[in-house]
């Protein structure tokens, strides 16, 4: 795994107690309980400190999966200066 999915990994299994490092590449929010709102904000405040962003939460609608969160990520990577 590259470091980028190494450290969302840790994101996830910390703000979703049913997912583990290693199944997190895997999660989508219709699959995993206790993916609700406030586990997204949650997520969304793990993220930005992990990985010194800010995330725009009119995104959050569509960060419904671990590769989405990748993705987004990695436009964040390559839109900074």
């Amino acid at each position: 795994m590259r470091d980028l999915d190494i450290r969302l990994a840790r994101c996830f299994a910390a703000v979703l107690p049913g997912i583990a490092e290693q199944d997190a590449p895997a999660a989508r929010r219709e699959q995993v309980e206790g993916w609700d709102s406030l586990a997204s904000v949650t997520l969304v405040r793990v993220v930005e400190e992990e990985f010194s962003v800010t995330v725009d939460l009119f995104e959050l609608e569509n960060l419904d999966s671990f590769a989405a969160w990748r993705d987004y990520l990695s436009s964040q990577a390559a839109a900074a200066p």
